[in-house]
């Protein structure tokens, strides 16, 4: 038995287009795949940044330059989801940065005092915001959540393999105005789709092993069960 499995961009659309041209009555043309690559990546793109994750996207680390009495700092990285740690290089120490949002941070009375950074704002894109502002040049390190990469031929589109099912069931309703499927059937295809993201949803939720629960004193936590002892 074997636990490898994965779909091309090409194969993906094969069965998209499969259930909407019906392939073996038509031809697919290139034009065909390329509306469905393009629904894919946008698909992709749009599902993450509206909070719809899967284990498959990758955690990367970058590090990138404070400059001394400059609060604002490039991660040079472009495809940030969002950031998930960031740490301060004091010496040979990388002292931990709290995340904050943007009303916490307006929150902080005298933004200008300077020391090691302690609290860190992402402002979007590749931006970050540091409090207090450094007294030293020195390094930041960052982990973040990267977006889902962009699809190519002959790879795997950047999704788990289980969720590949509901997601062509999201592309056909996708690219389904394209190729004028009747008002009737796109209800359908919507009604599907819905159901598809939220199966994706769950696919991706964090899964833990339940724990075993010890159940003391039986008799006395369920007064009214019977007892050999009742007879």
């Amino acid at each position: 038995m074997t636990t490898s499995f994965t779909r091309t961009r090409l194969q993906v659309a094969q069965r998209v287009l499969g259930k909407v041209i019906k392939i073996g009555a038509t031809t697919a043309t290139s034009a065909d795949y390329d509306t469905v690559y393009e629904a894919m990546d946008l698909r992709l793109k749009s599902m993450h940044l509206n909070g719809t994750f899967w284990r498959k996207v990758t955690e990367v680390p970058v590090s990138f330059s404070l400059t001394a009495s400059t609060a604002t700092a490039s991660a040079g990285a472009g495809d940030i989801l969002f950031p998930i740690k960031v740490t301060w290089t004091n010496g040979s120490n990388d002292d931990p940065v709290t995340l904050v949002g943007k009303r916490e941070y307006a929150a902080i009375e005298d933004k200008t005092r300077s020391g090691s950074p302690e609290k860190v704002l992402w402002k979007g894109g590749t931006e970050f915001l540091f409090y207090p502002v450094p007294s030293a040049s020195g390094t930041a390190k960052l982990l973040y959540e990267k977006i889902a990469d962009d699809t190519t031929s002959a790879s795997a589109p950047d999704v788990d393999v289980a969720m590949m099912r509901p997601l062509i069931d999201m592309l056909k309703y996708d690219v389904a105005d394209d190729y004028g499927i009747p008002e009737q059937t796109q209800v359908r295809w919507r009604s599907e789709a819905a159901q598809a993201e939220r199966e994706i949803r769950r696919l991706g939720a964090p899964r833990v092993d339940f724990e075993a629960v010890a159940v003391d004193n039986f008799d006395d936590a369920q007064p009214h069960a019977r007892r050999d002892t009742d007879y």
